[in-house]
């Protein structure tokens, strides 16, 4: 498909759900507005600076929404300031994409007030991880696609990572097209499937609402940073206990930093795979998803090409601009 026919097809939304449609953002062009905005916790302001140095290296028009830098507590600005912040951004008509500056805690806040503004009317990229894990449950519940990936610490870097360069590329029309070596706790398996997730304890802290995103039938992607192995096992029940581990279709673990083992697990992977041991979908171990460098995007609400070989080794393909696999 053209570049012109990818525009035009994004512009209708693609089916790319099996149920329901889901809306893909147009992909960036040079010259193109992108807005930075702390929907969560403060971020220092040089941190903000430089990814918009960046970006405008890049060819983009980045800016500093009006209430970046604020700080309210340790908030990024009160809830009507970082709302206003997100509303501007998702009626302004320039504004392709919205990149995050920081996660930390607070978009939780505003995610009612966020749900009543037309975000599938208004479709456009949204990027970051950690505690915009609720954003991105937002824009899912919308049926708008997102982007879990690094936000503006990396991307303002002067040596960028593999990861951030692969963020820019993906932003302007690219694919994703992951090989990763093999795990030993790796289940294989094929799937293709919508892909959802991200910080787990956000997701848990979401479960029962209406931004609750761990549906049937999707490839869930999980990751966390400084929680205890049983808090974890203790959220992973909960998705059994509700039957919606039992109907997944693959699960990808990401990165689970800053943790002890304990007498129960020698490691959270480990505690992890018991947990899924009754189940035959598949399963990836050790994918660079999460709180450690490098955080690989992944691109919530469309469908994963999702492959463990034999040998363990892992492929993730992901296409958001076309439905075709590879």
């Amino acid at each position: 498909m053209s570049l012109a026919g990818v525009v035009a097809a994004v512009a209708v939304g693609l089916s790319l759900l099996g149920e329901g449609e889901v809306t893909v953002p147009a992909p960036l062009q040079p010259g193109d507005k992108v807005m930075i905005l702390s929907p969560a916790s403060g971020a220092d302001p040089a941190v903000i600076d430089d990814a918009i140095v960046r970006l405008q290296a890049d060819g983009y028009r980045a800016v500093a929404a009006p209430n970046a830098y604020c700080h309210h507590g340790t908030f990024g600005g009160t809830d009507a300031e970082r709302f206003s912040d997100l509303r501007q951004a998702i009626l302004d008509p320039e504004v392709k994409a919205i990149i995050c500056s920081r996660g930390g805690y607070g978009a939780v806040h505003i995610l009612e007030a966020l749900d009543t503004l037309p975000i599938a009317e208004n479709p456009k990229w949204l990027v970051g991880f950690s505690d915009i894990s609720a954003l991105h449950a937002l824009w899912n519940k919308h049926g708008v696609a997102s982007i879990h990936g690094p936000m503006c610490a990396p991307i303002g870097r002067e040596h960028r990572g593999h990861d951030v360069d692969t963020l820019m590329h993906l932003l302007a029309g690219a694919a994703l097209d992951y090989s990763f070596d093999a795990h030993p706790l790796n289940r294989a398996g094929s799937v293709r499937a919508p892909l959802v997730g991200g910080n787990l304890a956000v997701l848990d802290a979401l479960a029962s609402t209406p931004f609750d995103i761990v549906g049937w039938g999707n490839v869930l992607f999980i990751e966390d940073v400084a929680e205890p192995v049983y808090k974890i096992e203790r959220q992973l029940y909960r998705l059994k206990l509700s039957g919606a581990l039992a109907n997944l279709s693959g699960l990808i673990v990401g990165h689970f930093t800053d943790y002890s083992p304990d007498a129960d697990f020698s490691s959270m992977e480990r505690m992890i795979a018991d947990m899924v041991a009754e189940y035959d979908f598949p399963v990836a171990f050790g994918i660079p998803v999460g709180h450690a460098s490098p955080n690989m995007p992944l691109v919530e609400g469309v469908e994963v090409q999702f492959d463990v070989a034999p040998d363990g080794s892992v492929k993730i393909y992901q296409n958001p601009y076309h439905a075709a696999a590879p």
